[in-house]
């Protein structure tokens, strides 16, 4: 494939330009796991989350956003820098692995199913509203193409390249450091070279590569921590041994093929579907099954869980366009493409600019708005990024926590409910119980758990019943509200983003 001006660069500037111009929510890991221990690390102050606190999560990810803050600090960008560096690097992150996925295709399967291959992946819908985001899995999925790029797989000659495969090892323990389910798919290629090969050097590196790379991450731990702790062995007592992120949601089993692909892949599914029959006796068509199976049988299930596989279904997606008979007519081959490729954009745009873009604006509301002394968040929990978004120590804020039931008996699991769940079960009756100024009794504040803060930042789901006490919170108006979304599934987070704050005497 020839082009007139480098690849790379155009790609760069393609994902820069989303990165900068998304202004959404998706979902919390992106800030609350990522950029809030970063923030916390440089600047001093933030939120932590329970797991943290327990030692759940390795700084290895959030140290790369750290270091975008630090060089920050000492260039002086301020605000900017803040908002603006994690987003630039993260661009950069999804260039390489769209630049990546279209080589190893180039490499593989040639310069057709490379060329459709970099066209599924820069006009995914999923691929353009989360490639960008800062999750752990967005950086796997980089982690990952690069890697394969590297690995001996069925298709490659001869005896393996040693250095090569190295670079792929080194490549995939950080993968597996960043996010330790993606183990799954290397202990599944991992197996088939060692079958294939039959060679004992191809398992002695792997075990010192993997055991350098968690050696080295230990002591970062340990250096963030300030203890001995072991975050990988936490993950997997708390999900697997303890199931406790069940908490945060039970899928069905079929989640993945009924719900989950067709996200990633919208328009593209059934194509992607026939690919990966056409090329199911390939290393790389299993190993994508096994993934998806072994998540299957996980309680908790998420779509961003096999995000980092999407630069390969790409590829299966462009091996079965190949295989169709419109494609071999030019005129009828490019406009079947462009409407494909079209179908993605609506849905793009308007996840990425306009789908729950209010509690991203409210954070930036309160950041450069000097007036707010104090603000409270009456939201299910983790509804809007954290002080890397508000990035100011001069104010007192507060929002209502949903930490995961511990050390709990069983019967006392079945009942538990986290603060968030309190609120909405009743929150008239959580109200009166926790807010001293709804009670009347200005003398007790000390007594309860929060005071009526400077401003308030609810969703329109609970406007009529904050407005019904306007009698109570005699200097308090509705000063500012942001649009969030046409329509939410969890009805608690429907309408607009709404701020009440106090009236100046």
């Amino acid at each position: 494939m020839r082009y007139n001006v480098p690849l790379f660069p155009l790609l760069f500037q393609y994902r820069l330009q989303i990165a900068l111009t998304t202004k959404t929510y998706f979902q919390p890991d992106e800030f609350w796991q990522a950029l809030e221990p970063a923030h916390e690390l440089v600047y001093g102050y933030g939120y932590l989350t329970w797991e943290w606190k327990e030692g759940l999560r390795s700084i290895a990810h959030p140290l790369v956003f750290a270091t975008v803050y630090w060089v920050s600090e000492l260039l002086g960008l301020g605000d900017a820098g803040v908002i603006y560096g994690p987003k630039v690097l993260q661009a950069l992150f999804a260039a390489i692995a769209d630049y990546s996925v279209y080589k190893f295709a180039q490499r593989y399967y040639g310069d057709e199913i490379s060329k459709l291959t970099l066209m599924c992946t820069v006009t995914s819908a999923f691929n353009y509203f989360v490639s960008i985001r800062t999750f752990s899995n967005s950086l796997e999925m980089t982690l990952l193409i690069c890697a394969l790029n590297y690995w001996p797989l069925d298709k490659s000659a001869g005896q393996v390249n040693m250095l090569n495969y190295c670079i792929a090892l080194g490549l995939a323990a950080i993968a597996c450091v960043l996010r330790p389910t993606n183990i799954l798919i290397w202990s599944y290629l991992g197996v088939a070279l060692t079958i294939r090969q039959r060679s004992f050097k191809i398992v002695a590196l792997a075990v010192a590569i993997g055991s350098i790379t968690l050696s080295l991450n230990a002591l970062v731990d340990i250096w963030y921590y300030r203890r001995l702790t072991f975050p990988l062995y936490n993950f997997l007592k708390f999900n697997v041994v303890e199931s406790l992120s069940s908490f945060y949601g039970v899928n069905r089993r079929v989640y993945y093929i009924v719900e989950a692909l067709p996200q990633l892949l919208t328009v593209y599914v059934p194509f992607f579907f026939h690919g990966i029959y056409i090329s199911r006796s390939s290393t790389l068509a299993q190993s994508c099954m096994f993934v998806v199976f072994a998540y299957s049988l996980i309680s908790h299930k998420e779509v961003r869980f096999i995000f980092p596989l999407l630069p390969i279904f790409h590829i299966f997606t462009a091996i079965s366009l190949c295989r169709l008979r419109i494609l071999s007519r030019p005129k009828l081959k490019w406009t079947f493409l462009a409407i494909l490729s079209l179908l993605n954009v609506p849905l793009a745009l308007y996840a990425s600019t306009t789908h729950q873009r209010g509690v991203v604006d409210v954070t930036s509301y309160i950041r450069t708005t000097p007036s707010i002394e104090s603000v409270g968040f009456l939201m299910p929990c983790h509804s809007t990024p954290w002080m890397s978004h508000i990035h100011r120590p001069d104010i007192t804020a507060w929002f209502l926590t949903c930490e995961p039931p511990r050390g709990l008996s069983h019967s006392e699991l079945t009942t538990y409910r986290d603060e968030a769940d309190q609120f909405y079960d009743d929150p008239e009756l959580f109200l009166r119980m926790h807010f001293p100024a709804v009670r009347g009794n200005e003398t007790e504040v000390a007594r309860f758990r929060y005071d009526w803060p400077s401003h308030l930042v609810i969703f329109g789901a609970l406007e009529e019943l904050l407005t019904s006490y306007y009698e109570i919170l005699t200097n308090e108006i509705q000063c500012k509200r942001f649009f969030n979304s046409h329509v939410h599934e969890d009805p608690r987070r429907r309408g607009d983003v709404v701020v009440f704050c106090k009236q100046n005497d």
